[in-house]
């Protein structure tokens, strides 16, 4: 994996926690689940349509088919990762999405993507165990706590499974066909939402540019995993989301409410930069 690639996927990481933080001030502040992942979905699919023009393959029934199924992945996903947010910190819902990295290694490893050299499950797993230690908090919100785990754990499954179709579909539609495929189907499901009530008026300066960052990072790693079909790799370094939502919530998000477990939180996201570190520098 060369420099720019870990440059990318690595900042792709950050503005995923911004973009988090910004969605959860504007679930707080009164936008609904269904406005916000509405907005999300369609943002996602505007920042796809240019890439119709670009290394377009040939276009394959079963292949397009892969795409949209990826897309589905993908809306479902995106709706248990908007109510983790919705019910737990960004501090615990981001890094617990870095679930999805041990997923990917073990979907790519049934599906004869990837071959699974030590040095891979040790990362992986290094990450899961950061996981469990993000999840300290008081013992009052610990219903909350368990809710956003599960909500979480179930989008993670389904944007692994998201990843590996994508990586499924890329050698013969080429991301032309593929990413706008993938995103346009997002879009589309979204009248299965059921009736979206309009944002409270505080609430939609962050739900909306929550929703462009969240749109635009999303659609740019399945671009990196669509160019390389390097799934497993570019998950781990886009592991380090973990760490900067952590970091994020705790000096611009809860602030106060988060600091007596933001130790054991940037522990538990510190794994998982030694797993980043172990792909780097040791494969």
């Amino acid at each position: 994996m060369n420099s720019l690639l870990i440059l990318c996927a690595a900042g792709t990481a950050s503005l995923y926690a911004i973009g988090s933080l910004h969605i959860k001030r504007g679930l707080n502040a009164g936008a609904s689940l269904r406005r916000t992942v509405a907005t999300t979905n369609i943002a996602m699919a505007l920042w796809s349509l240019p890439l119709f023009f670009v290394a377009r393959g040939d276009f394959e029934l079963f292949s397009w088919l892969t795409a949209m199924l990826a897309g589905l992945t993908l809306f479902l996903g995106r709706i248990l990762s908007v109510k983790a947010l919705e019910v737990g910190d960004l501090s615990i819902v981001g890094p617990l999405l870095g679930i999805k990295t041990l997923l990917v290694a073990i979907f790519s490893f049934a599906t004869g993507q990837a071959e699974m050299h030590t040095w891979l499950w040790v990362a992986a797993i290094s990450a899961t165990l950061g996981v469990v230690l993000i999840q300290r908090g008081p013992k009052k919100l610990s219903f909350n706590r368990r809710r956003a785990a599960i909500y979480a754990a179930g989008a993670s499954v389904l944007f692994a499974a998201c990843d590996i179709l994508v990586v499924e579909a890329r050698a013969q539609l080429g991301i032309g066909w593929l990413s706008p495929t993938l995103f346009i189907t997002l879009a589309l499901l979204v009248p299965f939402l059921g009736k979206i009530p309009p944002a409270a008026t505080a609430a939609r300066k962050p739900m909306y540019l929550g929703s462009l960052i969240m749109g635009f990072q999303t659609t740019f790693i399945i671009l990196l995993i669509g160019l390389t079909g390097q799934a497993v790799m570019i998950n781990i370094i886009y592991a380090s989301r973990a760490i900067w939502t952590v970091v994020i919530d705790r000096f611009y998000g809860r602030g106060e409410d988060v600091s007596a477990f933001f130790i054991w939180r940037l522990l538990g996201a510190s794994l998982l930069v030694f797993s980043i570190i172990l792909v780097v520098f040791l494969r």
